[in-house]
């Protein structure tokens, strides 16, 4: 924060110095030209900044942020892929619930994203309300569409007793 004090310091002063070399001067072309020249030096404090700026390391750090921004915006892509391939996978699996006479079924899906760096379904949720027979059909299909193992997936009767 010094260099703010220390920028907002010079710009005032030459500030100052601009509005008094202007109430000394005489008016018409001498007081035109020490009014021009004080507003170079008001540009000039007021650019001072500039003069420190390291263009190696400004370069450099655009280039960081710019790769920042990418990562950012990959991973923001990457969990938006993976939560429209959950809502889509647990679409497909309510309707082969009800397909399959499961009803009720909500279902919930957690993805995560493959060695290849695309979103698979991680584990599956169902809950509702069906026969033994269906139960066991559904769970048959989430193995052979998923490969999700037992421990994957969670299937709840909520009519079982």
């Amino acid at each position: 924060m010094e260099w703010l004090r220390s920028w907002l310091l010079s710009i005032t002063c030459a500030a100052m110095i601009a509005a008094i070399a202007d109430a000394l001067c005489p008016k018409g072309f001498p007081r035109t030209l020490t009014r021009m020249a004080g507003g170079l030096l008001l540009l000039l404090a007021a650019l001072g900044p500039i003069r420190s700026l390291d263009g190696d390391a400004l370069a450099q750090s655009v280039a960081q942020l710019g790769t920042w921004n990418a990562q950012a915006e990959t991973g923001e892509q990457e969990e938006l892929i993976k939560s429209i391939i959950a809502q889509e996978t647990a679409a497909y699996i309510s309707d082969k619930a009800a397909a399959l006479g499961i009803q009720e079924a909500r279902v919930e899906v957690r993805c995560r994203l493959t060695e290849d760096g695309f979103p698979a379904p991680e584990s599956v949720e169902v809950r509702g309300r069906g026969s033994q027979e269906a139960w066991s059909k559904l769970e048959a299909a989430l193995e052979a569409d998923f490969a999700l193992g037992q421990d994957a997936r969670t299937l709840e009767r909520m009519d079982a007793t």
